[in-house]
C-alpha cells in the first residue's frame, strides 16, 4: 500500500493524484471542485459510481477532499502554487458522497477500509475531511 500516513496525499497513489491536480492548476489562480472531479475522471483516477469499490478512486476522492479543505500541511508551500481551490455544489457533493461511503463501509465492502481496518487515525481523518467538506456547504439551489 505505499503509504506513510493516513492522508491520501501521503501515499504513492495520492502523489499521482497530486501531480494530476498540479498539471490542472498550473498557471491558474483558481480551480473549482467541478473541474477537479471532471479532470480526475478524464484521467482515470476517479470513476462515475461512488458505490464501486476501487482503491484508486477512494484515494482520489479523499485526496481531492484534502486539497479542497486545505489539509495539505505536509506539502511544501509551493506544491500547488498560488492556486485557490473552490468548493462548488456538484463537485463537492460527489466527494461528500464518496467519503460518506468510505466512512460507512466495512472491511468487506471497500478495499481502502480493509487496508486501514481498525486504524482509528484513518477513520478520524475520513470523518474530519467529510465534516470539513460539509461545513459551510455550498447550497446547490442558489
Amino acid at each position: 500500500m505505499g503509504s506513510w500516513g493516513v492522508k491520501a496525499l501521503e501515499s504513492d497513489n495520492g502523489l499521482d493524484v497530486l501531480n494530476a491536480v498540479r498539471e490542472l492548476a498550473a498557471g491558474r489562480t483558481a480551480v473549482t471542485a467541478d473541474e477537479l472531479v471532471a479532470a480526475l475522471r478524464a484521467e482515470g483516477f476517479l470513476g462515475d459510481d461512488p458505490a464501486e469499490d476501487e482503491y484508486l478512486y477512494d484515494v482520489t476522492a479523499l485526496g481531492l477532499a484534502e486539497i479542497l479543505t486545505g489539509d495539505t500541511d505536509q506539502l511544501t508551500p509551493d506544491t500547488l502554487g498560488a492556486t485557490t481551490f473552490e468548493r462548488t455544489p456538484e463537485g463537492t457533493a460527489v466527494l461528500v458522497d464518496w467519503l460518506t461511503r468510505i466512512r460507512d463501509a466495512d472491511a468487506e465492502e471497500r478495499e481502502i477500509v480493509e487496508l486501514w481496518d481498525g486504524d482509528e487515525a484513518f477513520a478520524a481523518h475520513v470523518g474530519a475531511r467529510l465534516a470539513a467538506l460539509t461545513a459551510g456547504a455550498v447550497d446547490p439551489t442558489r
